[in-house]
C-alpha cells in the first residue's frame, strides 16, 4: 500500500475521527426525536380550541424550532470540520 493510503486509513480509524462520527450520529438522532416531538405538538395545537393551550403549545414549538435550528447548524459545522 502506498503511504498516502496508509495515512488516510490511520486518519479514518483515529480515535478523534471515530468520536466525531459518533457525535454526529447522536446529534442526528436527537434532532430526529426533536422533529418528531415538534410534529406531535403541532398536531395537538391544530386539534385544540383552547386559546391558552394553543399559546402554550406555540411557545413549546418555537423553543423546539430554535433548538433544532441550532442543532442543525452545529451538525453542519461538525460536517465541515469547524468547531463553534
Amino acid at each position: 500500500m502506498s503511504k498516502s493510503i496508509l495515512d488516510k486509513m490511520r486518519k479514518f480509524l483515529s480515535k478523534d475521527a471515530r468520536e466525531q462520527a459518533e457525535k454526529k450520529d447522536k446529534l442526528r438522532k436527537i434532532l430526529a426525536k426533536m422533529r418528531k416531538k415538534q410534529k406531535k405538538l403541532e398536531e395537538e395545537r391544530e386539534e385544540t380550541n383552547d386559546p391558552a393551550l394553543q399559546s402554550e403549545l406555540d411557545k413549546k414549538i418555537r423553543i423546539l424550532k430554535e433548538q433544532r435550528r441550532k442543532g442543525v447548524a452545529h451538525l453542519e459545522s461538525l460536517h465541515h470540520g469547524t468547531n463553534e
